[in-house]
């Protein structure tokens, strides 16, 4: 009598396990995914869809012969996220935002630009709008993460960072600290001179402005000058209200081509998303 072979549903799920196990592993930041991170990933691909390329699940979109990029995109996304603790719910919301600025679904907000508050290429195509508040504790961490990230990056004379000034009542000498911000723009030295501050972050005092305008080559008197100037501060006011007629509630706010990215603020995710714009 021949013996019967290992029970059927066993086989089923053993090989079920490793289509889903292979289905995760297709991209680099899945592929160390275990556990209740790779759970996770896994809920979140089986029922999110691509916003572009493809018309199935994440997932299935990786199944095909030669999957489409943003498909690997997102799920790269996906499990970096999953990975840092995001819950299901959570990623969803991430990628649901992403949509809304990657598919261009809503139109774009008014942004002034010129080249002294551009870091990168002024002309770029790809424009990173960040309102930020020189005395904002948050961005003085963030903000300089990101700009090292894109000047590592293999595309950073592709883009644009567009500096626009948005001081918080809340954070004590703001306003100061985004005159300076802006009188060492008209010097050409708008990003020096914030990362300068940024570093400096916990050492600020009004006194020590002058001393980081005069380290990275600002002419003293001229800075001096500029800082008294009511041009500057009228610039400063008018990027305030820009910010607030954009929406803009706190900082860093980043707007992307316009449109306003609404989740919170993740270097890895930016990265991603210019990468992707630059794509298009």
């Amino acid at each position: 009598m021949v013996k019967p072979m290992k029970s059927l549903n066993s086989l089923i799920i053993a090989a079920s396990m490793l289509f889903s196990a292979q289905a995760v592993a297709q991209t680099a930041a899945c592929d160390a995914l275990a556990g209740d991170a790779k759970a996770t990933a896994q809920s979140v691909m089986r029922s999110a869809y691509p916003y572009d390329c493809c018309d199935d699940t994440i997932e299935k979109c990786l199944q095909a012969a030669k999957p489409c990029k943003l498909a690997s995109r997102l799920a790269d996304e996906t499990c970096r996220l999953a990975k840092s603790g995001k819950t299901t719910e959570e990623i969803k919301h991430a990628l649901d935002q992403r949509a809304l600025v990657m598919a261009s679904i809503l139109p774009p907000a008014k942004i002034s630009l010129s080249p002294e508050h551009v870091w990168g290429n002024p002309n770029a195509k790809v424009v990173l709008s960040v309102y930020l508040c020189g005395r904002c504790p948050y961005c003085s961490k963030h903000v300089p993460k990101l700009i090292h990230a894109l000047e590592n990056s293999s595309f950073k004379d592709k883009i644009a960072v567009n500096l626009r000034l948005f001081p918080i009542k809340s954070h004590e000498n703001s306003s100061q600290a985004a005159i300076a911000v802006e009188a060492a723009a008209k010097l050409g030295l708008a990003w020096p001179y914030l990362l300068k501050s940024y570093e400096n972050f916990d050492d600020f005092s009004l006194e020590r402005m002058n001393e980081w305008a005069a380290s990275i080559g600002a002419d003293p008197q001229k800075f001096d000058a500029l800082m008294r100037d009511a041009a500057v501060r009228a610039s400063v006011v008018d990027a305030k209200k820009e910010g607030l007629t954009n929406g803009v509630e706190s900082t860093p706010t980043f707007f992307l081509n316009g449109h306003k990215i609404q989740s919170t603020f993740d270097v890895e995710s930016l990265v991603s998303m210019l990468e992707e714009a630059l794509e298009k």
